[in-house]
């Protein structure tokens, strides 16, 4: 046939698969500075993106001026801590791994070194794009131990062009550094399960510390590793080789865990996720130890049960899940937050967990969205993954099946894990194309000649997944990518264009309140409070301290004079230094005379800060029942089939709770003098219900910050600053 030049030889297909991964790497990284190019398309530095970078940047500041060792003293005792969950402060040790901000600051040496005018700040903003190459080339490795050149082509192809959040530039957290390290370690891992190569092992237990000294989602690759432990006696005869590569992989992981004061010290090991480790090792020795006493005669005569060792073990391990659980549900295994949601055991959780958005459970069509074809394939394979498993007796398979089923769990539980799991199902995807191919590259143009039919068969499948997948990259994922802009500078509202509300706000705080000041706002702002704004928050994106929260959510719900008495009894704020920061949308009706307060409703888009996060969220935190109403939104009469949950603004109790009552009064403040009048909307469209101004008593305005975000519209986002006034 002529057509056999499509079968590359193998020197030919390695150095296309390392082609491929060089142009992958560039188009990945070049899509993940969009944030870069949007702030500087806008007029802005490059700027880090969403909240909790500000306080990775504040700690690696620290760091860089102190020495790296500056970290053990960043407690509750230091005063420089005091910024952050004001009065109490927060010990950063027991609260925040140190690898990022060790990490950001060695690399910076380097980084400056060759570039004098790059500030720390900046070298922070470009990390991710750093990660993501670490991860892409880990994953490229990942893929070629397990099926060669080509799928790892393909692997690194797919891992170039999907959405990561944590891998864009400004994205500057822990998940983000974890990404790298924890691929590392399922590489050496796969590596050491092939290969029998204790070196392997020891080097995945490495790679698996350093992750855990950054990111605690190495708990995924661990519950992975403690499945394929466990379940590994069902599957093939254990030898002490074996027992050593699970031993040495998991030292390096256990000192790490007993050291860092993170995680509690040793009672993570038996108290909780790391309890993992011991579990299965014991009952990797245990079917051992089953297994020697099936193999003796004199055994099997006493005791003819043995001969089903392999039911007796599996029945072992069905205890085992069941006392874990039940010891889990007992409280004698702690775990928390998101990773209780992660299994499924979201009712043991606090109600805070289920008003964070990225905790919420994933829709199943955010699969396709996120991964497309990737996911399309890569589900199905799993069946042929668990055939080599348990029919081949290949570990490494059995660990990729536990790996890719507890991921894909904890997605759909958390969508929290995207990020992760879209990386994995790009490794996951390739062994689609390894099937396709496995017959036709390793023989070259031979089998070709052989079975030409299935071969170009093969072929054509693999490049239509392959256009599938760049087509999914094309018209979704870039366009993802080119609407990032960092969030400060939209006005963390998700609009992609340029809303400075908080840069302006944030900088008037700086200059005008005292620097003993304490700001008050919702824990979602905490972080710029601090970091940007250089004064105290009482609450933040660590979301340490549960029952600040709910204090916090109790006084914005509550009157003002409730409000003034949770911040002055309970956060021992100063009444003539405290400041209260809330924002939303307005729409301004100039043909009406009248302005509505968000969040707006535009057909199926909805438009909403903190009036929405109120009735979702901190009422549900502060025990209370939100006046709510349903809205069926229509546009020229006909109904969308949808309804949504707005706040009953003609309710006395939203007029008088502090958040809802401070938001009117803003918009009396702007509006107002010209003569507009505040009505709540949705309540009665065709007869808009007024809302009075109220009185305030205590808080009064003393800057507002505001952005026009949609000029054709009369749409416009305003921050508003209020200081107690009580003399």
């Amino acid at each position: 046939m002529k057509l056999k030049f499509l079968i590359p030889s193998k020197r030919w297909s390695l150095i296309l698969s390392i082609s491929i991964l060089i142009v992958s790497l560039i188009v990945g990284s070049y899509l993940r500075l969009y944030p870069v190019f949007n702030a500087e398309r806008l007029g802005y530095k490059p700027t880090l993106y969403e909240m909790d970078p500000y306080s990775e940047y504040w700690i690696a500041e620290k760091l860089y001026r102190h020495g790296l060792t500056y970290f053990m003293e960043l407690t509750r005792d230091n005063h420089v801590t005091k910024i952050f969950w004001y009065p109490w402060g927060r010990d950063f040790t027991r609260s925040e791994p140190p690898l990022l901000a060790s990490f950001a600051v060695i690399t910076y040496y380097i980084a400056h070194s060759i570039n004098p005018s790059l500030t720390l700040y900046e070298w922070m903003v470009y990390l991710p794009v750093l990660f993501y190459i670490i991860t892409a080339v880990a994953i490229y490795l990942c893929a070629r131990e397990l099926w060669g050149d080509i799928p790892a082509a393909v692997a690194s192809l797919a891992s170039s062009l999907i959405f990561v959040s944590r891998h864009i530039a400004g994205f500057t957290v822990k998940y983000a550094i974890g990404l790298p390290f924890i691929f590392l370690s399922i590489l050496f891992h796969i590596r050491a399960l092939k290969r029998n190569s204790l070196l392997d092992a020891l080097i995945a237990g490495l790679m698996l510390g350093v992750t855990a000294s950054g990111w605690a989602g190495f708990n995924l690759v661990l519950g992975a590793i403690a499945i394929q432990v466990v379940i590994l006696p069902l599957i093939k005869r254990i030898s002490l080789r074996d027992i050593m590569l699970v031993i040495v992989e998991y030292a390096p992981l256990t000192l790490v865990l007993a050291f860092i004061p993170f995680y509690g010290g040793i009672t993570y090991l038996y108290k909780s996720a790391g309890l993992a480790m011991p579990a299965s090792l014991v009952m990797m020795l245990l079917g051992w130890g089953l297994q020697k006493l099936s193999s003796k005669k004199e055994v099997i005569i006493t005791a003819p049960i043995l001969r089903r060792y392999k039911l007796i073990y599996f029945l072992i391990i069905v205890l085992f899940v069941v006392g874990g659980l039940s010891l889990l549900s007992a409280g004698f295994i702690v775990i928390r937050g998101k990773a209780l949601a992660a299994l499924g055991l979201r009712g043991l959780t606090h109600v805070i967990v289920g008003t964070v958005q990225e905790y919420i459970p994933a829709d199943p069509r955010d699969f396709i969205y996120y991964e497309g074809p990737l996911i399309i394939v890569a589900i199905p394979m799993l069946i042929y993954l668990a055939y080599r498993a348990f029919m081949k007796r290949e570990p490494h398979y059995l660990f990729l099946v536990a790996l890719y089923i507890l991921s894909l769990v904890a997605t759909t539980n958390v969508s929290y894990f995207f990020a992760y799991l879209n990386y994995l199902t790009a490794l996951t995807s390739a062994s689609f194309v390894y099937v396709l191919i496995k017959d036709v590259i390793p023989g070259g143009r031979a089998a070709f000649r052989r079975g030409w039919f299935k071969s170009m068969v093969s072929i054509v499948l693999t490049v239509i997944f392959v256009i599938a997948v760049i087509a999914q990259g094309v018209t979704v994922w870039a366009r993802m990518y080119r609407s990032v802009v960092p969030t400060i500078i939209e006005g963390g509202v998700g609009l992609s264009t340029d809303a400075p509300v908080w840069i302006k706000a944030l900088e008037w705080i700086k200059n005008n309140t005292p620097a003993d000041a304490v700001c008050v706002a919702w824990w979602d702002y905490g972080y710029w409070i601090s970091v940007v704004g250089e004064r105290p928050s009482v609450a933040d994106g660590a979301t340490l301290n549960s029952t600040q929260i709910e204090l916090l959510a109790k006084a914005l719900t509550g009157s003002e004079e409730e409000a003034l008495k949770i911040f002055t009894n309970y956060f021992r704020i100063d009444p003539n230094k405290l400041y209260l920061l809330t924002y939303e949308f307005y729409y301004v009706n100039p043909m009406q005379g009248y302005v509505t307060i968000g969040p707006l409703v535009f057909g199926r888009t909805q438009l909403g800060a903190d009036a929405a996060k109120g009735i979702s969220a901190i009422y549900r935190i502060a025990g209370k029942t939100p006046p709510i109403f349903a809205y069926a939104p229509q546009i020229d009469g006909r109904p969308l089939g949808v309804v949504v949950y707005l706040p009953r603004w003609s309710d006395p109790r939203i007029q008088n709770a502090t958040l809802y009552k401070v938001l009117i009064n803003t918009a009396y403040e702007l509006w107002g003098n010209n003569g507009y009048s505040v009505v709540s909307l949705y309540e009665n469209p065709q007869n808009p219900i007024e809302i009075p101004r109220p009185k305030m008593s205590i808080f009064k305005p003393v800057y507002i910050s505001i952005a026009n975000v949609f000029p054709q519209a009369n749409v416009y986002l305003v921050l508003s600053i209020y200081k107690a006034n009580i003399g």
